[in-house]
């Protein structure tokens, strides 16, 4: 592969983060043409790398690399267990990641093409993931930093986009927050799917109560009313 200089800057800075398999992946990705330029690292979490990319027509888009040795496998596990798509995964920790990535991927895809305000993915492969990005020179703010000029239309928008991931989707989002939802122009962009399940998954139940329950309660310490059981009765009736 031929680097420009300043993708060989760039790569060195992504490599002083990730390991020489993870690059090789990342040209990889390159190779296959899922995006044209790497631009640099805009935050690293715990579990996960975000990278800005661009694609052949210099618009950007987003990398997201999943860390093999940070990620709480055992936790994913619970997620992944019970799901008919990923029924034949391995018990091993680079197994449960590669099918956490390929999961967010096939739920980030179900979730768009039903209407939900979320990242369109665009391609993944092992431990990294290709899509969207939000925002403008800066990637849009998650709901907890975000300027809310309308907190009860903003409640409403965030119920709607759920009605439609379980009604049209058939999903449960499974860890919904005030940190994996961005604000972009007013309105809510749902992220961070990988543990999303489908309705039928046998802990779906339990997961739907939990978002609902952390919804409500930011929404109410914004002194914004959200009641627990009239937000479960709108997104499953």
């Amino acid at each position: 592969m031929t680097y420009t200089r300043k993708d060989t800057d760039d790569r060195k800075t992504v490599e002083g983060i990730l390991d020489g398999l993870a690059v090789k992946t990342i040209e990889k990705l390159k190779q296959k043409g899922a995006f044209s330029e790497l631009i640099g690292i805009l935050k690293e979490g715990k579990e996960s790398v975000i990278i800005l990319v661009t694609d052949d027509k210099d618009k950007k888009i987003i990398l997201k690399v999943f860390k093999i040795t940070a990620s709480n496998f055992k936790n994913m596990q619970k997620y992944i267990k019970g799901d008919r798509r990923f029924a034949k995964t391995k018990p091993t920790k680079r197994a449960i990641v590669y099918t956490w990535c390929r999961k967010e991927y096939a739920n980030l895809l179900r979730m768009h093409d039903c209407g939900v305000s979320a990242p369109k993915p665009h391609a993944f492969l092992d431990n990294m993931l290709v899509m969207d990005y939000i925002g403008d020179e800066d990637l849009a703010p998650q709901l907890k930093n975000a300027d809310i000029d309308n907190p009860e239309k903003m409640r409403d928008m965030i119920i709607g986009q759920y009605e439609k991931i379980y009604k049209k989707a058939g999903m449960v989002h499974g860890d919904l927050s005030q940190y994996n939802i961005l604000v972009f122009e007013g309105e809510p962009i749902i992220i961070d799917v990988g543990q999303g399940v489908l309705k039928e998954q046998p802990n779906a139940n339990e997961f739907l109560l939990r978002d609902i329950k952390n919804i409500c309660a930011y929404f109410r310490k914004l002194g914004v009313e959200c009641d627990d059981e009239d937000v479960k009765k709108r997104i499953m009736n």
